[in-house]
């Protein structure tokens, strides 16, 4: 009788493989979350296994960077374009960029512990927009939980 041992070996090594290989959670480009002023909250925090959407909101980043770049495919890191305006939030987490023309930017958000992107259009073509809360936790290995741009219309 054949041993099991080298097919389970040569199994898991090729399984092991694909794994590395596989890329992580991929964000779409050329998707702009829309809204009419950038004004709301940066909440998130790594809560590690207990990554629960309504405890993670819990945490408000304070003291976070937020720069708005002009929108260009591809975005290179290394060499990135002059800020077109920048702000920081309040204790509360709280942010607000003041007259900003329409257009598409990139909208990046530095501090704690975090450096998070996300593509925005600033338009007039929509309701107008009264709030947004940004989700900057880590995403769960599914790719789900946190990088979530989550835009409320002023009511009516």
């Amino acid at each position: 009788m054949k041993s099991l041992v080298p097919r389970f070996t040569g199994c898991c090594f090729v399984l092991l493989l694909l794994t590395l290989q596989s890329g992580g959670c991929s964000f779409a480009f050329g998707y702009f979350h829309q809204v009419t002023q950038l004004k709301g909250k940066i909440v998130g925090r790594s809560l590690g296994p207990v990554q629960f959407q309504w405890l993670r909101r819990m945490f408000s980043v304070a003291g976070a960077e937020l720069t708005l770049y002009d929108y260009k495919h591809p975005f290179h890191w290394d060499h990135k374009p002059p800020a077109v305006v920048r702000t920081k939030t309040n204790s509360a987490g709280e942010f607000e960029f003041k007259d900003v023309k329409e257009g598409h930017y990139t909208l990046e958000i530095e501090g704690g512990g975090f450096d998070e992107f996300f593509d925005v259009e600033v338009t007039k073509k929509l309701p107008p927009t009264a709030w947004i809360t940004i989700d900057v936790s880590p995403t769960s290995p599914d790719c789900s939980g946190g990088h979530q741009f989550e835009v409320q219309p002023a009511k009516k």
